[in-house]
């Protein structure tokens, strides 16, 4: 059987008011969207190699080996972990080397940073929409693997933030979190979009003007908090000293390291990635230089890299209900379960009707979904009447209709005054089926977690 690894109720992370999502946080072209195998795992000269992409997808029998051995060893030592933990577990194992011990530390060192950062609550739109109007971390668009991109404006950094450093890298830290937190829960599609590429700009500044503090905790709260989650970190707009410093590092750098670490002398290799609307005029795109940064101005297509197409699509709004928070996340593939099981996405039930009304071609899996929903209502229908025509109290089924969320019988009697007394019903508490984590590689073991 398989091992299982328990999971524990986490903290809410992310609270967002709907007026401040952006209209294309989640554009409709990514659901259908397929990446190219080097999207998938990037491959390099020395044999290395490094997956990208871990959720919904079949994995190595190196790496299915690698998840085994960090279940065993997580159940042997009884941790319980936060879901979301979890479902990162291929991307802990990737940067312990494949070591499932080195791993599970990885692990419970990030798992003991959210439960600590998020004890007072979600980051909240409200507690960084302030610091958001400065421009210093902000979305911009989304590369031609619709990996969503952050640009870093380094030079930006309001003098306040500089007189108290440690309140100012709190406040930058913040914003951080709360951008990468926006985007692991609206951004993403798991074995498809899984990571975001991240901008730093450094216009106008010397080598004693880097902040190199506040830098090197962005790089240390993306390396260790989101493991797994940069794609790329491009360096622009260095000045002449930086650009010399960073002929330097190119040299020494590993093959893996460069392609995650993209220092650019000439902007022209920026806008290969991206298609030109994309990036802002001083980062070589075509876009005007952006004055509100909250919502987040995303762009919508073309993505293709190079593109001179300008992007005059309209958004269709309310693309980012469309994934459940279950279904944002992700799965690690189980073996014991089938392909089709293994790459379905979980929607939201109003999935369904959103893709009809817009005119979208239904998801295979929300049409399933969306079938199996309906036949368990029309179940539950039917086991009402049957039950009902079973009562002792004589009533027919003529007289029945079902007409609460629960499906659960109600007469329908004629008033034969107006001023007749009614009848109260018994409260009825109902187990959610789907509150239940089933048992399965990765999952809880049958409980109430709370993580629908």
């Amino acid at each position: 059987p398989d091992m299982v690894v328990r999971t524990i109720e986490e903290p809410a992370y992310l609270s967002v008011k709907e007026e401040n999502i952006s209209p294309f946080t989640t554009p409709v072209e990514a659901f259908t969207f397929e990446p190219e195998p080097d999207m998938v795992v990037s491959n390099f000269k020395n044999g290395d190699r490094e997956r990208k992409i871990y959720c919904n997808i079949e994995l190595t029998d190196e790496e299915a080996a690698s998840i085994k051995a960090l279940q065993e060893e997580a159940a042997k030592q009884g941790l319980e972990f936060f879901p979301s933990i979890v479902i990162m577990a291929g991307r802990f194992l990737s940067r312990a080397r494949g070591d499932p011990h080195k791993a599970i530390k990885l692990m419970l060192a990030t798992q003991e940073w959210k439960a600590d950062y998020f004890k007072v609550g979600p980051v909240s739109d409200d507690q960084v929409k302030e610091d958001l109007k400065y421009g210093v971390v902000y979305f911009c668009g989304r590369d031609y693997g619709l990996r969503p991109t952050i640009v870093c404006r380094a030079n930006r950094i309001p003098d306040e933030w500089y007189k108290d450093k440690k309140a100012g890298i709190e406040r930058l830290i913040k914003v951080l979190i709360f951008c990468m937190e926006y985007m692991v829960r609206y951004m993403v599609v798991p074995g498809k979009i899984e990571n975001n590429c991240l901008v730093v700009d450094l216009k106008g500044l010397g080598i004693s003007g880097v902040p190199i503090s506040a830098l090197s905790q962005i790089y240390s709260v993306m390396s260790h908090h989101y493991i797994g989650r940069v794609f790329r970190f491009y360096v622009v707009n260095m000045s002449s000293g930086l650009s010399t410093i960073a002929g330097w590092v190119k040299g020494i750098l590993t093959d893996r390291q460069k392609q995650k670490l993209q220092l650019l002398d000439n902007l022209d290799d920026l806008k290969k990635d991206f298609a030109h609307h994309q990036l802002e005029e001083d980062l070589g795109g075509s876009r005007p230089m952006i004055k509100t940064f909250f919502p987040f101005p995303l762009q919508g297509p073309p993505f293709e890299k190079g593109s001179t197409e300008s992007g005059t699509s309209k958004p269709v709004e309310g693309s980012h209900k469309v994934l459940s928070l279950m279904g944002a996340r992700g799965k690690i593939w189980n073996p014991s379960k089938s392909k089709e099981e293994n790459c379905s996405l979980e929607y939201t039930p109003e999935a369904y009707d959103w893709f009809v009304s817009n005119g979208l071609a239904v998801p295979p899996d929300c049409h399933r979904q969306h079938e199996a929903e309906k036949k368990a209502e029309e179940e539950r229908e039917a086991e009402a009447k049957r039950l009902a025509a079973e009562s002792p109290s004589g009533i027919a089924n003529s007289d029945l209709k079902v007409n609460n969320a629960d499906g659960l019988p109600t007469a329908v009697m004629e008033e034969e005054e107006e001023d007749e007394e009614e009848e109260e019903d018994e409260d009825i508490i109902v187990q959610d089926p789907a509150a239940i984590k089933p048992k399965g590689i990765f999952s809880c073991s049958p409980c109430w977690c709370g993580n629908n």
